[in-house]
């Protein structure tokens, strides 16, 4: 019989290979595409958020702490606060960059509302990343007196894999990552669920800060990959046909 030769030792682990190769492929590519959907109601969810009317920092704080919402949810939205800046415990976020520029970010503590600090146990503080500078120019003061802001809210970030982590313990004046929690143990009363960068301040801030650059929304090579993966998987396929066929005419 012709096709004997399929179930010698050596074709039937040519046979398992090229099952397991498409199994694979077509695997990493449903997940690319799963990645690209997820993309998609990311951009969808965010592009509303980022244009909506800015809501009250303050209604946002109750519900998380009446735990209606989880910060997830409160991520990219428009807030408009007033407070006072509390500029002797701004520290810098360090290793930034936007628009191929190296720099730092100012975080400067807020005290929510129109009465100056007066540290009792009351007292709302929300991180404020106020903007962008080059990591060449001297960090800027932080207004005086109360401020307005319109701002957007972020949540708190954790070191990603393989990336450098902050010292555990003591005073930090410099971060990598915006962890709150970390930095509850030198600013009292931080908020640790989320923190906001400034949209526009009233008083202005310093010239020489930039806004935090808008989220990049785009589907990125998901869908490409997607097709890629698929395509392989064929190959593979076609060229076991190939063997198989070139091992027949040679009998």
């Amino acid at each position: 019989m012709k096709y004997r030769f399929l179930y010698r030792p050596s074709w039937v682990l040519l046979h398992v290979t090229v099952v397991a190769a498409i199994v694979l492929m077509v695997n990493l590519g449903l997940w690319q595409y799963s990645r690209y959907h997820e993309r998609l109601d990311f951009n969808e969810i965010v592009s509303e958020r980022i244009n909506a009317q800015p809501k009250q920092l303050q209604i946002l704080l109750a519900e998380l702490s009446d735990d209606k919402v989880q910060p997830s949810d409160l991520e990219w939205l428009n807030v408009s606060v007033a407070g006072t800046y509390l500029d002797d415990q701004t520290l810098l976020a360090v290793n930034r960059s936007q628009e191929g520029i190296s720099g730092v970010d100012p975080l400067t503590p807020l005290l929510i509302g129109d009465d100056s600090f007066d540290g009792g146990s009351g007292d709302q503080i929300v991180l404020v990343n106020r903007g962008f500078i080059s990591q060449k120019i001297d960090t800027p003061k932080a207004p005086v007196g109360i401020v307005q802001l319109i701002a957007r809210v972020r949540v708190s970030e954790s070191r990603r894999f393989g990336e450098l982590s902050d010292p555990a313990t003591g005073k930090l004046n410099e971060v990598i990552n915006i962890d709150l929690p970390r930095l509850s143990q030198q600013i009292e009363n931080l908020n640790t669920e989320i923190y906001i960068e400034v949209l526009d301040s009233q008083p202005k801030d310093s010239p020489e800060l930039a806004r935090i650059a808008d989220p990049v929304l785009s589907t990125g090579s998901h869908l490409s990959y997607t097709a890629q993966w698929f395509i392989f998987s064929i190959f593979v396929a076609a060229g076991w046909v190939v063997v198989v066929r070139r091992k027949l005419k040679s009998g």
